[in-house]
């Protein structure tokens, strides 16, 4: 399939498998997805792909791998108050080479949340990630669970 979607006009592949600390423990990611992350970018990259992957809710346990993924961009690293990493912390993992796409907690458009705090979120984000950054809405809540 690789083949077929290196030959295709496509310029960006998602691996849409919303990954999360709290069902896929690091001994499994290590085992079973590491890998595959890194023989499929290698391959995707040299059809000249942008490669990226949706990682959301609790993502701390996972991060640390972020950098030998071989990937791109994570897309929906979810930071707190919704996830239980920090802005910081993501920045960490990724470095300067990865792209952080969404990034936006979305518990922060909620009312229970004062503006302000959506506002700081979102400067401190197009501060730390200038240039590497597609900027959204991180993972999804529900709003009659948060009343």
């Amino acid at each position: 399939m690789i083949e077929v979607i290196n030959r295709s006009p496509i310029n960006i592949i998602n691996f849409g498998d919303n990954l999360h600390g709290g069902t896929l423990p690091p001994v499994y990611f290590e085992k079973y997805v590491l890998p595959t992350y890194i023989k499929r970018c290698e391959l995707l990259h040299n059809g000249g792909k942008f490669v990226n992957a949706h990682w959301d809710g609790d993502t701390k346990t996972l991060l640390k791998y972020a950098k030998n993924c071989g990937l791109d961009a994570i897309e929906a690293i979810t930071p707190k108050p919704q996830g239980d990493v920090t802005i910081e912390e993501i920045k960490e993992n990724l470095g300067d080479d990865i792209f952080l796409i969404d990034g936006i907690s979305a518990v922060l458009f909620d009312e229970m949340y004062p503006l302000e705090e959506l506002e700081k979120q979102t400067k401190q984000l197009i501060k730390l990630f200038a240039g590497k950054l597609i900027l959204g809405i991180s993972d999804e809540y529900n709003a009659s669970l948060v009343k």
